[in-house]
C-alpha cells in the first residue's frame, strides 16, 4: 500500500498513539496529513477498524474473535462497517476541526452526526455503569453499533459537555491531529510533544541557525 507521496505505507491501526484525550478525537486521528502529499489513512479495511477498536479499548478482549470473524475479508458486512466508520470519522474530524479554528460547524455536519447517533442508539440498551447507567451495545446482537456507538457518544459529549476552547488541532507539518487540551492554562500546542513538538523545535533551531549565518555573511 502506498501513500499520496508514492512511498510504501503500512496501516498500523493497532499501534497508533492515543494522545487526543477523547475517544472521538483519537478516532479522527486514524487519518493524518489530509489533503497533502503525506496523507496517511490507517483505516483501509474493516479489519483495520476492528484492530483500532481493540487498541482503543472499545471492544472487550473476550469478544475479539467474534468481531474478527464477522468482519474479515470482503464480505458485505465488512464493506458496510468500513464505509460507515470512515464516514463517521470524516464527520467527527470536520466538526472538531471547525471548532478548533473558531468556526461554526455547518448544520449539515451536525445533522449527520445526530442522525448517525440516533441510528446507532436505536440498537443500544441502558445498562449499569458504575453508580449510574449508560448506553451499551451487545456485540452478539449489534456488532457495528458496539464499535461506532461509543464513538458517537464521545463526539456528542465533546460538543455538549466539554470545554469547547480546549478542542485543538496540532500545528505539526503533515499532521492535523485533534486533541483535547487538559493543561491548566490551555497551553498545549501539539498532539504529542515527543513527535510534532520536537520536530517543530528542531525546525525552529535550524531556521534560527540559517538566519544567523545569513547575518554573518
Amino acid at each position: 500500500m502506498y501513500g499520496n507521496d508514492g512511498k510504501r505505507f503500512e496501516p498500523r491501526p493497532g499501534t497508533l498513539s492515543l494522545v487526543a484525550g477523547k475517544l472521538a478525537l483519537d478516532f479522527a486521528n486514524t487519518e493524518s496529513g489530509r489533503g497533502g502529499a503525506e496523507h496517511l489513512d490507517h483505516l483501509q479495511t474493516a479489519g483495520d477498524l476492528v484492530a483500532w477498536a481493540i487498541h482503543a479499548g472499545i471492544i472487550d478482549a473476550k469478544n475479539t474473535s467474534l468481531f474478527r470473524h464477522k468482519f474479515e475479508g470482503q464480505s458485505k458486512s465488512a464493506h458496510q462497517l468500513i464505509t460507515r466508520g470512515r464516514s463517521l470519522r470524516e464527520t467527527v474530524y470536520q466538526i472538531n476541526s471547525c471548532v478548533a479554528t473558531g468556526q461554526q460547524p455547518t448544520d449539515k455536519l451536525l445533522r449527520c452526526l445526530t442522525v448517525t447517533h440516533a441510528e446507532l442508539l436505536a440498537t443500544a440498551t441502558l445498562a449499569p455503569h458504575g453508580d449510574n447507567y449508560g448506553w451499551a451495545w451487545h456485540p452478539k446482537a449489534e456488532l457495528t453499533g458496539a464499535i461506532l456507538g461509543p464513538i458517537t457518544l464521545s463526539a456528542l459529549d465533546l460538543l455538549i459537555e466539554a470545554d469547547i476552547p480546549r478542542i485543538k488541532q496540532c500545528r505539526g507539518n503533515h499532521c492535523g491531529w485533534l486533541f483535547f487540551d487538559n493543561t491548566k492554562n490551555k497551553s498545549r500546542q501539539w498532539c504529542d510533544m515527543s513527535v510534532c513538538g520536537n520536530r517543530a523545535k528542531a525546525s525552529a533551531l535550524r531556521a534560527r541557525a540559517r538566519h544567523k549565518n545569513q547575518e554573518q555573511r
